[in-house]
């Protein structure tokens, strides 16, 4: 009877429905939703079956990555085809409405200059190569970056992968590039673009559906693609079917691509091995913690930007006893120091150095790090630590947020500048006002889960220190 009932469903089926079901078999819900739902079949007079879509972007992704599939569907469900093409749809409303919407994408960008800078994070006008300080640990990198901003596609590196610890200098050279392909006109259209950011959008994506490829239109038309911080698709199955599809049609357009992680891609826990086999396919390049003379560079720099000239003997002991290698907590030590010798007007002299910003630069190895605190709250509250520095005010990332500040602050030395520069460089008064609002918790008769959690935090603290 079942398969009775099956073959009559079978044969009330058109032939491109059969193929619907076949593909819909053999990939993730998501990808069938995006760009098969829609798709209709036409058989040519001279046999060419012709699988119309709503527009040229999604015939492209549908060409590039589903070419086999589809023809192995075709054949499974008995269609007769001589050759296999791919066209947008003329007549659908749907297809309508996405021919208008091109139309209109098309109106305004030739109403606007030629280049446009697609972000929904705004180009950080510090981060240029002109404000870059070149060292041995990131030299190579430099070159390759500025290669990739004056010859976007038209060069060995692509894709092109900046990989390396917190605060090495990474984002600064995905968005120079940028910057640097916008200012010479080397490219037509940029987009730049955080996982977070990437992720978020495809989830509202998801939600939404307001358009079967508003997530799509910003990557139609890019020339150059900036994604920073891609470790945290790992174990995100589904974003990382998106992206390779994305991926992999603007590189076979030639188009360049340029990502940065916080290790070697294929170190990245959970990341399909296709999306790996292809980052291997560029350039994978490491940025390095900066040696001693790099360091003085960078302080001198950041100095000279803010109109200050520092003595030679204060660079030198800030650059040889701060041991953290980012470089952002060597620049909050640096904030910090010249804020206090303003304020007191002291002058630039040693012993203020030493004397303000002893703690944090004393050269003693700190028992835990601040990212090692940050990754074991994170795991007892069952969140990610990228929560914990994004700029969120989700529920289930304030109170971790405030408990890490609070155990940076108690176990170790470092300020609450340092700390607030760790966690999504937020202002010393952010920290100091989380970690009261800790200190005052815990003394609440009514917080008793909340000492219980941190007591369990701290206990594994004492296991690592």
């Amino acid at each position: 009877m079942l398969a009775t009932a099956l073959s009559t469903e079978s044969a009330q089926l058109t032939p491109w429905q059969a193929c619907q079901r076949y593909i819909e078999e053999k990939v993730p819900p998501s990808t069938f939703e995006t760009w098969f739902r829609v798709t209709e079949l036409v058989i040519r007079d001279d046999g060419c079956a012709c699988i119309q879509v709503p527009n040229k972007f999604a015939a492209d992704i549908i060409e590039a990555n589903f070419h086999d599939l589809i023809k192995e569907a075709l054949a499974a469900c008995g269609v007769s085809f001589s050759a296999l093409a791919f066209e947008r749809a003329v007549g659908s409303e749907r297809a309508l409405v996405e021919q208008l919407a091109e139309q209109a994408a098309e109106t305004q960008s030739r109403q606007v200059p030629q280049i446009v800078s697609e972000s929904t994070g705004r180009f950080n006008s510090d981060y240029t190569f002109d404000t870059f300080v070149e060292g041995d640990s990131n030299a190579m990198a430099l070159t390759a970056a500025r290669s990739v901003a004056e010859k976007p596609g038209n060069n060995k590196f692509n894709p092109l992968i900046i990989y390396g610890g917190t605060g090495l200098g990474k984002t600064h050279l995905l968005q120079a590039i940028g910057h640097y392909a916008q200012a010479e006109c080397t490219v037509g259209h940029v987009v730049y673009i955080t996982s977070e950011e990437f992720l978020n959008e495809y989830k509202q994506f998801l939600r939404d559906k307001k358009s079967s490829f508003s997530f799509y239109k910003k990557f139609m038309d890019t020339d150059l693609l900036l994604i920073d911080d891609i470790q945290f698709f790992s174990g995100k199955q589904e974003t990382q079917e998106q992206f390779y599809l994305i991926f992999n049609k603007l590189l076979q357009e030639n188009k360049q691509i340029v990502l940065s992680s916080d290790c070697l891609p294929e170190n990245i826990p959970d990341l399909e091995a296709r999306i790996i086999k292809r980052f291997q396919g560029g350039l994978n390049i490491d940025v390095m913690p900066p040696n001693l003379e790099t360091r003085m560079a960078i302080l001198r720099k950041k100095a000279e930007s803010g109109g200050h000239t520092l003595p030679d003997e204060v660079v030198q002991y800030i650059a040889e006893h701060t041991k953290s290698s980012n470089v952002r907590v060597l620049l909050g030590i640096l904030i910090k120091y010249i804020c206090s010798t303003t304020f007191h007007d002291t002058g630039f002299t040693l012993d203020i150095a030493k004397e303000l910003c002893g703690g944090a630069i004393t050269g003693k190895e700190e028992r835990l790090s601040m990212k090692r605190i940050m990754e074991t709250v994170a795991n007892a509250y069952g969140i990610g630590v990228n929560q914990l520095s994004a700029h969120t005010r989700k529920k289930e990332a304030v109170l971790p947020r405030f408990v890490a500040m609070y155990l940076c602050r108690k176990w170790t030395q470092q300020t609450n500048l340092t700390i607030g520069l760790e966690f999504g460089n937020r202002t010393h008064a952010t920290v100091m006002s989380a970690v009261k609002k800790i200190e005052a918790n815990l003394t609440n008769e009514g917080q008793a889960e909340l000492r219980a959690k941190i007591s369990e935090i701290e206990g594994r603290l004492k296991e690592l220190s």
